[in-house]
């Protein structure tokens, strides 16, 4: 099974493309998921079982925490267990997000299979200096995914539980995980930044429909938001009226959305 977490793109686009390669059924990981996850087929030791997510903060998404957190084992006697891989998107640098995975996933009795890194198209908007890629850069970046996405793919098929790390930590990396990830995720985390331009919106209920938190809800002529909020990004870069945007730090950035064959 390849479990997926996506809210520009990126990670979905990723997650198709290995499971058509690999003959592979994807689950893609919302609320709901999350929610009956308990209640959910376990992943089996015969069987690789691969983790698809974008990294945030220079960690893993509190979503997919969770959901690693409520799944169903395969161990529960304390076996030998099934072989997980991951498989990180990024924008540049990944910092320690395969050593804070693989801890949560031996945490669960399972083995740690291959760790991978994959540069894709820039996504974060919601700080001074952070921005989209050019499109020039961005299709440069699908383009060496893509033949990635086949090295990975070859590697996860042999589903050895040997640890093999390709990844792209960058500098400081113990610093960025451990020091600067704690601080982005208790102050900015909020759904309270996002602001709707009226003049903009027209109520047409994009944002809402592609929120995996099931967050946002339409309410009269403009949406609202919840306090689920996984700081994905989606409901900002999937808007087709540009009308959302995030305190003043958004103001004349880009959008990009990364369609499900991009790979």
């Amino acid at each position: 099974m390849v479990y997926y977490f996506s809210g520009q793109g990126n990670s979905r686009a990723a997650a198709i493309a290995l499971g058509k390669t690999l003959g592979m059924e994807i689950c893609r990981i919302t609320r709901r998921e999350i929610d009956n996850a308990h209640a959910a087929e376990p992943p089996t030791p015969d069987e690789a079982s691969v983790w698809v997510f974008p990294v945030h903060a220079w960690g893993v998404p509190r979503v997919v925490e969770e959901f690693i957190e409520r799944l169903a084992s395969d161990t529960p006697d304390g076996g030998a267990g099934s072989v997980h891989h991951m498989v990180a998107t990024c924008g540049d640098d990944i910092g320690r997000t395969d050593r804070l995975w693989a801890a949560m996933i031996r945490a669960r009795g399972w083995r740690v299979g291959g760790v991978f890194s994959l540069t894709m198209p820039n996504t974060y908007v919601c700080l001074p200096g952070f921005d989209t890629d050019s499109a020039e850069l961005a299709a440069d970046k699908l383009d060496s995914a893509s033949a990635g996405i086949e090295a990975i793919a070859s590697r996860i098929a042999d589903n050895r539980a040997d640890g093999m790390r390709q990844v792209t930590p960058g500098s400081m990396p113990w610093a960025k995980s451990h020091i600067l990830r704690p601080l982005f995720n208790a102050f900015l985390m909020s759904p309270r930044g996002f602001r709707v331009d009226r003049g903009k919106c027209n109520s047409c209920g994009v944002c809402s429909s592609v929120c995996p938190m099931d967050n946002i809800t339409v309410d009269g002529s403009c949406p609202r938001w919840g306090s689920d909020c996984t700081m994905c990004l989606a409901c900002y870069h999937r808007c087709p009226h540009d009308a959302i945007g995030y305190r003043c730090f958004t103001r004349g950035k880009g959008r990009v959305h990364t369609p499900s064959d991009a790979l």
